[in-house]
Parts: structure tokens; sequence; C-alpha cells
């Protein structure tokens, strides 16, 4: 309960600043939409001489897209802080986070969320449930591929605390996750398998959608779970293992 506390203070004190420019807020938000809608619109067109594509209906892939976005931005609502990390480290400021009697990674992770991010997500949200009725099984996919993002985002600061560097890896993730906007079946072997269970991002964008329609095989959602938990532990390893070598700005 302290952590829930701590974490809620911070989402409080993060929409306290971004409000501040409401204008600037309403201008993002607005800017977002009409980005996603063009593609909408555009995929749309796309596809408007073609029943389906790799089996799937035009409005499959418009839904296969949605899903996309509302992962998407729910991973950049909740650890927009990773990418202020590297000025943390650079500066020295992380040895204050270092001797506070509450977990660093939870700090530098869930410490400063998008907040702004909230308003296009339930719009997403709103017209995906236009088309499909969400369901639990739908819920417990997206849960799979936030603990997937998370872990992914964990690395990114262990590489910050080793090499300084966390925009490369940051912008090496968001490419690899623009790779499968469309479904991950759409891709030849052996680069469907890589993007499925080496790189997961087609179990973070592929799968939840493919629970929406129903056809997503049982062994398919046992081996994305165990993969979830598996990168977790990863990185959390991973993330121990850079803060032994990590060097203070004393050092």
């Amino acid at each position: 309960m302290k952590t829930i506390k701590i974490i809620l203070k911070y989402y409080a004190n993060t929409m306290q600043k971004q409000l501040v420019n409401f204008p600037i807020v309403i201008m993002f938000v607005i800017s977002k939409i009409l980005r996603y809608g063009m593609f909408l619109v555009f995929l749309y067109f796309l596809m408007s001489s073609v029943k389906n594509i790799g089996g799937y209906s035009r409005e499959q892939i418009l839904v296969f897209y949605l899903v996309f976005n509302i992962i998407d931005t729910l991973g950049q609502l909740l650890f927009r802080e990773v990418y202020y990390f590297r000025p943390l480290v650079v500066s020295g400021s992380f040895d204050m986070v270092l001797v506070k009697p509450f977990n660093p990674l939870i700090r530098v992770l869930l410490g400063g969320p998008d907040l702004i991010d909230m308003g296009v997500l339930l719009i997403l949200i709103g017209v995906l449930a236009s088309f499909y009725s969400i369901n639990l099984y739908f819920i417990f996919m997206i849960l799979n591929s936030l603990l997937i993002a998370a872990a992914f985002h964990i690395s990114v600061l262990a590489v910050g605390i080793l090499t300084l560097s966390v925009d490369h890896p940051v912008m090496i993730y968001r490419d690899l996750n623009a790779l499968v906007r469309i479904p991950v079946d759409l891709f030849t072997e052996p680069l469907r398998s890589i993007l499925t269970f080496v790189i997961p991002v087609g179990i973070m964008f592929t799968f939840p959608a493919k629970a929406l329609f129903g056809i997503l095989d049982w062994k398919l959602v046992v081996i994305s779970f165990v993969l979830g938990i598996v990168s977790m532990w990863g990185s959390l390893k991973f993330w121990n293992f850079s803060l032994k070598h990590y060097q203070s700005a004393s050092s």
C-alpha cells in the first residue's frame, strides 16, 4: 500500500505539471487523434479493393491497428520516465534516488507517467469497443503485453546505467514496435518466429487482437504468458547486475 500511495503521488504531481499548459495538452491530444485517424483512413482505402489480407478482413486489419495503438499508448503513458533517465545518471542525481527508502526501479520506471495520453487512450478504447465487445480474455493478453513492455523498458534502464545511452535503445524498441502495426502473421519465416518468440513484439501487439477475435490457440496463450514472465525475470536480473556496476557522481 505504501508503494501504491507513492506511485499515485507521482501521478498527481505529473498531472499538475502537465495541466499548467492546458492549451498545449489539448493541441497534443488533437494532433495524436488526427495522426491515428489519418492512418486508419489510409488503411481503409488501401484495402478498399481487397477482401482480405493473410486471411484477415479489412475490419480485422483496422482492429489490429487500433489494438497496436492502445498497447503502445499504454506503454508510453506508464513508462515515459524512462526517456528522462540518462540526465539523471549523467548529472549524478540518480545517487539521490538510490539513497531514498524506496525501490529506485519504481521511481525511474513509473515516476513520471505521460497522463496526456489518457484522453487519447480512452478514445481508442471507445473506437475499439464499437467494433468488438472487450472480453476478459483480451484484457489478460493486454496485461501480458504490458508485462513484456515493462521488461523492455527495465532493460533499457539497465543499459542506461552501464553505457549512459538510453535514447538509442528506446528508439530501437519503438522501431521494432512499428514493424507489427500489422499482424505478425503477415511476415514470412523466420522473421515471423523471431518477432514472436525471440523479440516478443508479435506477442505484445498481435496476440491481444487475436484473443479478441477468438482465434488464438490456448497453447500460444500459455507460451505468451511464459515468455512474459521470463522476460520480466531476465530484465530484473539485468537491472540488478547493472546496479552493481553503477558508478556514482562521486566516483
